[in-house]
């Protein structure tokens, strides 16, 4: 049986509370104010250059595992 006189512990809740206060908050200004449509605008391009960065990084790391594969397939064949 619960003891009806022990406290719970709120903490968690006023937490979850506070942080998503201030995501709403972050939220609300990107999509509402003008300063925070020039602020998506940067954050986009800043997205879609990171994501062209890594793309590039995976294709230059997939032809390295490429050619790695292929010399060793060619030595087990040669051998």
């Amino acid at each position: 049986m619960k003891n009806p006189f022990k406290k719970s512990d709120q903490a968690v809740i006023i937490a979850g509370v506070a942080i998503a206060s201030i995501a709403a908050g972050a939220l609300a200004y990107l999509f509402l104010s003008e300063s925070g449509n020039e602020t998506r605008k940067s954050l986009k391009k800043k997205i879609k250059e990171i994501a062209k960065d890594a793309v590039t990084e995976l294709n230059n790391q997939k032809d390295k595992l490429s050619k790695k594969a292929s010399a060793i397939s060619t030595e087990d064949v040669v051998k």
